[in-house]
């Protein structure tokens, strides 16, 4: 007998909404494999695997679109999107790194000293920082 588990089974096990399985059948990366008795969509093991890859991806910060892609690609492609992908959270952690630095630097030199923030202070970070 196939392991299949009904629409409401999947969402509580995978702690996830009914929208965000929708979602993923709407992008095609998965499908149910028909009704049960009550008329309730079912979903076979391959579908509850494909389920815990795609909220990986998600999770490493893929697009749905970008998922399913990798899907369907060969596994060198999935290591060159991962490379990238990986690329591209370091960038993200130096923007968030240069922007802490600012946070920590309009604190101390305007609210530990119990000054408020200037437009002519703000304006020279943003100059200074080129944003």
């Amino acid at each position: 007998m196939k392991q299949e588990k009904t629409l409401s089974q999947i969402c509580k096990e995978q702690n996830i909404t009914r929208k965000v399985v929708q979602g993923y059948e709407k992008h095609g990366l998965i499908r149910s494999c028909g009704k049960n008795e009550l008329g309730r969509l079912i979903y076979d093991k391959e579908a509850e695997t494909t389920i815990i890859r795609i909220r990986f991806y998600q999770y490493l910060g893929f697009t749905l679109k970008e998922i399913k892609e990798l899907m369907d690609t060969k596994q060198r492609d999935l290591k060159a999107a991962l490379e990238r992908r990986q690329k591209q959270l370091d960038r993200e952690i130096r923007r968030l790194e240069e922007r802490k630095a600012i946070a920590k630097r309009m604190y101390d030199e305007c609210f530990s000293s119990g000054k408020t923030p200037t437009d002519q202070f703000i304006m020279g970070i943003l100059k200074e920082e080129e944003i």
